[in-house]
């Protein structure tokens, strides 16, 4: 597997310009939202403000810095965790700055982002806190309305492993057959078969590439949570980083269905809205195969009852 690299020039960024520049001319807000689709980047970014701020190279290290993330298997980020930081905020610090890095603010349980929103507001001098996401659709309006939101470019990282190039050329082929010609009882098991065994492979690849990416990447900061669930945590947002990947990928080979089979627009319109459906119960830590099968056999249906176009 391999991930598009991010940004080796940082400060090329127009929206970390554009903050640099405030933070120069005393504008700087004290709290900013970070979004973009590139998780590696939004990760970058976030640690570049926070070692400016503090003055530091290594900001996560700095006895001022403090950090938020989703916990344990569910990956939401709880009300425990959430007081935690805000008492820490309170205490004596050790400079006249302090950071509060909030990792996928879309994963704040409601308890835990009430908890959160004085602090938010109106955080100790000399604060800093930064969110960021790949999912800013998702963050509750209560914490939009209290950041400057900055969106940071970069392309969402692709897959570019030889087993993932072949699961998608079979889903082509299986899409090519509910899109050319339609799918007759007789014909079924063409389409079934295929169907599941895809379903199958998808979760292999995807537990396959978190396996290598946990290997490859650093290990995860330093969190006041405990360490055993801040380490499941950490896995599961890279298996959802990776599996966000593969979501897209499926709805851009959707889309070029819809291309090469114009009669079919609606049927792939409808096919990307079940794909996000999908998706989001994946959020909701639907089990993959069960969220997949269910995607796969509602696009079935959906091209099966379509009329035939012999002209197509």
């Amino acid at each position: 597997m391999k991930s598009a690299a991010a940004s080796s020039d940082l400060a090329s960024l127009p929206a970390l310009k554009v903050l640099l520049r405030a933070r120069a001319e005393g504008r700087m807000p004290h709290a900013v939202l970070l979004t973009g689709p590139n998780p590696e980047l939004l990760q970058q970014v976030a640690d570049r403000l926070a070692s400016i701020h503090l003055e530091v190279v290594d900001p996560i290290a700095h006895a001022d810095c403090r950090v938020l993330r989703p916990s344990k298997k569910s990956r939401r980020i709880n009300v425990e965790n959430t007081l935690e930081v805000v008492t820490d905020l309170r205490l004596t610090s050790v400079s006249a700055r302090r950071v509060v890095i909030v990792h996928e603010p879309d994963r704040f349980e409601s308890v835990a982002a009430n908890a959160f929103l004085k602090t938010l507001e109106e955080p100790p001098a000399g604060t800093l806190i930064i969110l960021q996401t790949t999912n800013y659709y998702r963050v509750l309006p209560t914490i939009l309305s209290r950041c400057l939101r900055f969106h940071v470019g970069g392309a969402t990282p692709e897959l570019t492993d030889a087993a993932w190039a072949d699961w998608l050329r079979e889903f082509d082929k299986l899409m090519g057959r509910l899109a050319g010609t339609g799918m007759t009882t007789g014909r079924s098991t063409e389409v079934v078969i295929p169907l599941y065994a895809l379903c199958a492979r998808f979760e292999v690849l995807l537990e396959l590439f978190v396996e290598e990416a946990l290997k490859a990447a650093p290990p995860p900061p330093p969190t006041d949570q405990d360490e055993d669930d801040a380490e499941i945590a950490y896995e599961e947002s890279i298996r959802r980083g990776i599996r966000t990947r593969m979501l897209a990928a499926l709805e851009e080979r959707l889309r070029l269905v819809g291309r090469a089979h114009p009669s079919c627009g609606l049927q792939v319109a409808e096919a990307v809205d079940l794909l996000e459906q999908a998706r989001i119960r994946l959020e909701l830590n639907y089990q993959i195969i069960s969220a997949l099968e269910g995607f796969f056999l509602r696009t079935l249906r959906v091209f099966a009852a379509r009329p035939l176009n012999p002209t197509s």
